[in-house]
């Protein structure tokens, strides 16, 4: 079958429904991963970098500026992109009742956080190979993904784009506003795709669902274009819904292959001798989670107790608990500085004014001559931003 025939079956297929196509030449790497050693310190040195869970609480931009030098300092020959993303499996959870979703796929305020990830890899530690090792990439994580030249899937891997950049600019009225919104929103889009050295008429479309979406062939390449008269036109449904299987996106040039394991990135790179560096840089970045969603009970803890010390703040155990209150907020305020995915979790502002005001009230009012006033909470009124959240 020659591409001028697969062109047309493809292009009917991926405007009509989607699916996940298989063509003839099946080459099952795994069969070969065998060939692919891990010693202790023989052959290409290798960092292991995840990148799994919500995109602005577990994937945060300044958890890996931290390690930038020391990933430097290390310099291995090769690092490998973790990535495992699914908003699928964390919208599930909350419809079973096992979570209380509060951020699946945002950007809320923080749209810089993933082009600074990006920055950090493919800026700062430019100069070290790296791969993107993907076994999801559902949603907000999907700019980044498309960030790294050289992608791998496993073959229940899917590339889903967002519309969380859309939501930002959809319901404005006037057009010219509205315009000028969407060019800056999803430029993100085109900025990190242009670090993988993608066509910006693909990445866009990932993150712009106005946007029309067809490919043409050429030679082993895809030719992106933005509009449906090329070899295939792509339905939308394939972009946000059911998203790029690993056999397509690999059929269309999107990753390099589909793999089963590290072994089989590594086979074919033609490295057949490695071991693994860095191990305490991978524990650190995976306990980094755990450690932020333990401070997360903590805040909800302290900021539970600040909430019924107000309602104890009265009359001659004012000051008391207004002390109370004081260090309550201090240690709230560390731990949201410290863990920025804290704050946002509990939706209080990024530079947490609202945290800085409450104490200033309390202090304000400790400084008084006569001494804390009778009666009334400890400190500014509690509507609006901030409340317990579930991790």
């Amino acid at each position: 079958m020659n591409k001028q025939h697969v062109s047309l079956i493809l292009g009917t297929l991926l405007s009509v429904t989607p699916v996940s196509i298989t063509f003839g030449n099946d080459d099952n790497i795994s069969s070969w991963a065998d060939a692919v050693t891990e010693t202790e310190d023989r052959g290409t040195s290798v960092l292991i970098i995840p990148m799994n869970g919500q995109t602005l609480t577990d994937i945060r931009a300044e958890v890996y500026a931290d390690i930038q030098e020391d990933i430097k300092a290390l310099n291995p020959d090769l690092i490998i992109i973790e990535i495992d993303c699914n908003e699928g499996k964390d919208i599930f959870y909350q419809q079973m009742g096992w979570i209380d979703r509060q951020e699946i796929g945002e950007f809320s305020g923080m749209a810089e956080n993933l082009p600074a990830v990006a920055k950090v890899f493919r800026l700062h530690l430019k100069d070290i190979e790296q791969i993107a090792f993907v076994k999801d990439s559902m949603g907000t994580i999907t700019p980044l993904t498309l960030s790294w030249e050289k992608i791998y899937m496993t073959p229940t891997a899917r590339l889903i784009g967002t519309t969380k950049l859309a939501e930002r600019y959809l319901n404005i009225s006037d057009e010219n506003v509205r315009g000028k919104m969407r060019s800056a929103w999803i430029n993100m889009g085109s900025i990190l795709g242009e670090y993988g050295k993608r066509d910006p008429d693909l990445t866009l479309a990932f993150v712009d669902p106005e946007r029309l979406l067809s490919g043409t062939w050429n030679g082993k390449h895809v030719d992106w274009f933005n509009h449906t008269q090329g070899d295939f036109p792509i339905n939308p449904y394939l972009i946000f819904r059911s998203g790029f299987s690993a056999t397509l996106a690999e059929e269309l040039g999107i990753s390099e292959a589909t793999v089963y394991s590290l072994d089989d990135v590594l086979l074919l790179n033609d490295i057949r001798e490695y071991h693994i560096v860095g191990e305490e840089i991978t524990k650190e970045l995976n306990y980094y989670v755990i450690k932020w969603r333990s401070n997360l009970d903590k805040a909800n803890e302290l900021w539970g107790d600040y909430q019924q010390q107000s309602n104890w703040a009265t009359g001659n155990e004012r000051m008391r608990w207004l002390v109370k209150n004081k260090n309550t907020i201090k240690s709230l305020i560390g731990i949201c500085k410290k863990y920025p995915a804290v704050a946002f979790r509990m939706r209080f502002d990024p530079k947490l004014k609202r945290l800085n005001d409450i104490l200033e009230d309390i202090e304000r009012e400790l400084r008084k001559p006569s001494g804390p006033t009778r009666g009334g909470g400890g400190g500014p009124s509690m509507g609006g931003g901030g409340g317990k959240m579930s991790r």
